[in-house]
């Protein structure tokens, strides 16, 4: 083997090294907006109480400690929701949390000052990355369920949509500092 081929191989082993060490990350920031939404529908809800399915063990968003404003990626859709008309922002919940490869995240309690958002939310973690979210949004003595898994891709912002509510959700690796 001539060494152009050689050098070409190593570089390709190195990268290959590299894109699995990326992946392979197991700590990720997690950023979800949970807002409330004041737009037309024809939908007839009646739940009046919790149907969330919650899982064996929950962690409080508080064991997680909290991310400064400066490192938040979605403040502006925060000022965006808060100062847009129908619309009113109800928790922003920003934290780390490691995740190891094949698994299933410890499922995360949401929920705000007011009572009106309680669920959970996690990850799963394997080939594709998946988030879980079970979230209800209460007000007027009815319950609205948002109950949902999806593959999404690692830091772009996800929009989970009900007619009543919605949540923006933004994942990110947390970069190892060298």
């Amino acid at each position: 083997m001539n060494k152009t081929k050689l050098l070409i191989l190593v570089a390709l082993n190195l990268f290959c090294i590299n894109v699995y060490a990326a992946t392979n990350t197991n700590a990720y920031k997690i950023e979800l907006i949970i807002f409330s939404q004041d737009m037309p529908n024809t939908e007839v809800f009646e739940q009046t109480e919790s149907k969330i399915v919650w899982p064996k063990r929950v962690d409080k968003l508080s064991d997680y400690g909290n991310i400064t404003a400066e490192f938040k990626t979605l403040k502006r859709s925060y000022a965006n929701l808060a100062s847009g008309k129908g619309y009113k922002p109800l928790k922003y919940a920003a934290w780390i949390q490691k995740i190891k490869v094949n698994s299933l995240s410890r499922a995360v309690k949401i929920t705000n000052r007011d009572g009106t958002i309680n669920g959970y939310f996690r990850i799963q973690r394997g080939h594709l990355i998946h988030m879980i979210a079970d979230i209800e949004y209460s007000t007027d003595s009815l319950v609205y369920r948002l109950n949902e898994k999806r593959r999404f891709k690692l830091n772009d912002t996800h929009y989970l949509d009900h007619p009543k509510f919605g949540i923006l959700a933004r994942i990110s690796p947390v970069e190892k500092s060298k």
